[in-house]
């Protein structure tokens, strides 16, 4: 089962004091030898774009933007989801017609106003080692409960314009509809 490009929505029986409690993933590499990689979506942090840029010494429009907390993974990392008809330097095929681009070029286009039509600039990254996801979905991971993770298509209006809880109701939603659909 590939899950590349699709989400990944925390079961609303997740611990509380889980990372990952009422978290919305959106899976941008699923491979067999090199595992899983996705970012938290509906978590802003406490910064903006403008923010980032200020600290970087990157000039241009004050941009006020949230950056999302992708994950307690390479935090230092920041990563851009986005929509096509956009690029930078270091850009690649995220799944969906959508696209992840991590370079320092792509800050300085975003303060200048060459934007994707959607985006969201996450910092940090969510990461499973090879055959680990599957095992937590299938409950056989000893750390993580059984049916801790929910499966959904996603769509752009969920991933870009729905942020914190309203989105992870919204995606627990999606994923009850389409496994309904699936079976029935």
């Amino acid at each position: 089962m590939n899950l590349e490009g699709k989400l990944l929505v925390s079961h609303p029986n997740m611990a509380k004091d889980s990372i990952f409690y009422k978290s919305v993933i959106y899976l941008y590499q699923d491979r067999v030898q090199q595992g899983s990689i996705g970012v938290i979506t509906n978590k802003p942090s406490k910064f903006t774009l403008g923010d980032l840029c200020n600290e970087k010494a990157i000039l241009g429009n004050t941009v006020q933007e949230m950056v999302y907390h992708g994950g307690p993974v390479n935090t230092n990392a920041l990563v851009l989801l986005h929509t096509a008809g956009w690029s930078s330097q270091n850009t690649a095929g995220a799944g969906n017609n959508l696209f992840i681009t991590s370079d320092n070029l792509m800050l300085e286009k975003l303060v200048h106003g060459d934007v994707p039509r959607y985006w969201r600039l996450f910092g940090g990254l969510c990461g499973w080692a090879p055959g680990q996801l599957i095992a937590e979905l299938e409950g056989r991971y000893p750390f993580r409960a059984e049916n801790s993770w929910l499966i959904a298509e996603p769509n752009t209006e969920l991933l870009f314009e729905e942020t914190g809880d309203k989105q992870w109701k919204t995606a627990v939603e999606l994923s009850s509809q389409q496994m309904f659909d699936q079976y029935f």
